[in-house]
């Protein structure tokens, strides 16, 4: 579970263009935290026989889960939802390219 955490903090780091500011790595973890809980909580959901109780009434877990989905949204919605380039560095391109064309 670390490594997907780590790699879906990563994917967005990248598409955010990275070099995120301390508020921004705060608002990430907190992301990541309820994204793991909601992946843990659609894997539960998954496996069971049915989402409805017997007086037929949604589980609560269904309406919690709404609830972090929402809270998950909000706050990829303040990090941000396009992807951004990552800015190029002149000198390290040009260093790159003539490593790559001398080899």
């Amino acid at each position: 579970m670390a490594v997907g955490v780590r790699r879906w903090k990563e994917d967005v780091r990248g598409d955010l263009g990275g070099g995120l500011s301390r508020a921004q790595e705060a608002l990430l973890e907190l992301a990541a935290q309820s994204w793991v809980v909601v992946s843990s909580l659609d894997d539960w959901l998954a496996r069971q026989p049915s989402l409805v109780t017997r007086k037929r009434q949604l589980l609560p877990v269904v309406v919690q889960r709404q609830q972090l989905v929402d809270s998950l949204s909000r706050l990829l919605d303040k990090l941000g939802l396009r992807r951004k380039q990552k800015a190029v560095d002149l000198d390290a391109y040009l260093r790159e390219h003539d490593a790559r064309t001398a080899s």
